[in-house]
């Protein structure tokens, strides 16, 4: 178990819910989420079922059943619950744009009216649910490639992307580029690859380096790429959005996952601070703030509308620091009476 990866996920997913509060003006914090998930769920399946898959002991719809009765019930209690809440305010929605998103299609449908409907952070598990059938075909094309090869694969692929991200029309950039499963692909792949890296005996020298390094060395190693991370915003906003909204960051965040997943038996400052439990307990209900996030500002929000408080009061110190309070206690709730027990009666019908 690679447990710096477990708080990482809070942190990411803070980027993300920030990107949410604080709307345009830090769409960096959502984008740069999104493509560390993607990358991080190709690593990690990797690194968890690559040796079944190998083998020929990984069956595809027995895994991606499993994974459904982990978000499913939560996506479509949110779905709901967001639906209604558009009902009150008089916004309703056509069957048709309502579909998809229940059956997790949104994202192959290049219309923001199609997946940011209701809950419209759910496009993401639209994604992931592809990723999950296509695993196993591009771990095993991935693993087998020779390096000539994989350069070579890499390079048709950035040219296309490039060609691709040149041509289309701005007003479908997001819908093309960053939400469309065909092409963040791509990051998952790069997980992948992340892992043949992490799995190779010339990156196991490297770990072992770094375990026996002082802790101070390691902990500037891991600083630095803090500051890797802060540092791709500036370039983030002096990018054009056809390259900025998802290649930029494939030149930040594999090297950033790389030296974390390698440092966690180290004793740098930072994998400190990420093995440290409260921090592994806000990565244990992250995905719970992912889902409900979206609806728990709805909730706040409205609120404080209610009581007369306006758009800027909600984006004050102390409002953000409530906000987020209450957004860990819905989630650990979540988990623990929804989250949990549901996922455990659905898994023992699909045995």
């Amino acid at each position: 178990m690679i447990k710096s990866v477990q708080s990482l996920r809070f942190l990411f997913i803070m980027l993300v819910i920030f990107s949410h509060i604080y709307g345009k003006v830090f769409d960096f914090g959502g984008e740069c989420g999104v493509s560390f998930f993607f990358i991080l769920s190709g690593f990690i399946l990797s690194y968890a079922y690559g040796k079944d898959v190998l083998d020929g002991n990984f069956q595809t719809m027995a895994f991606v059943k499993r994974q459904l009765t982990k978000f499913y019930p939560l996506h479509l209690l949110t779905f709901v619950v967001m639906v209604v809440l558009d009902a009150r305010l008089n916004c309703y929605y056509e069957w048709y744009r309502l579909l998809p998103n229940a059956l997790l299609l949104q994202s192959w449908i290049p219309d923001d009216s199609f997946f940011f409907v209701a809950n419209g952070s759910s496009w993401f598990l639209s994604d992931l649910l592809f990723f999950y059938l296509v695993f196993a075909v591009a771990f095993r094309l991935l693993m087998q490639l020779s390096h000539r090869q994989l350069l070579l694969l890499g390079l048709v692929i950035v040219g296309l992307y490039f060609l691709l991200a040149s041509s289309v029309p701005l007003e479908k950039v997001i819908a093309v580029l960053y939400i469309s499963p065909v092409t963040r692909v791509i990051d998952f792949c790069i997980g992948i690859l992340c892992f043949r890296l992490y799995a190779s005996d010339q990156w196991l020298q490297v770990r072992n380096k770094l375990q026996t390094m002082s802790a101070l060395s390691v902990g500037l190693i891991e600083l630095a790429m803090v500051m890797m991370v802060v540092g791709s915003f500036f370039v983030y906003e002096n990018m054009s959005l056809r390259f900025r909204c998802v290649a930029l960051f494939w030149l930040v965040l594999p090297f950033f996952l790389m030296v974390y997943v390698s440092t966690d038996k180290a004793s740098g400052m930072v994998t400190k601070l990420l093995h440290h439990p409260s921090m592994q307990w806000l990565g244990n209900i992250s995905f719970e703030l992912f889902l409900t996030h979206m609806v728990t500002l709805r909730v706040i929000y409205s609120i404080m509308l209610s009581l007369g408080y306006g758009e800027t009061a909600r984006k004050q110190t102390l409002a953000i620091a409530l906000t987020l309070i209450l957004l860990v206690v819905v989630s650990y709730l979540a988990k623990r009476w929804f989250v949990d027990p549901v996922g455990r009666k659905l898994r023992c019908y699909i045995k």
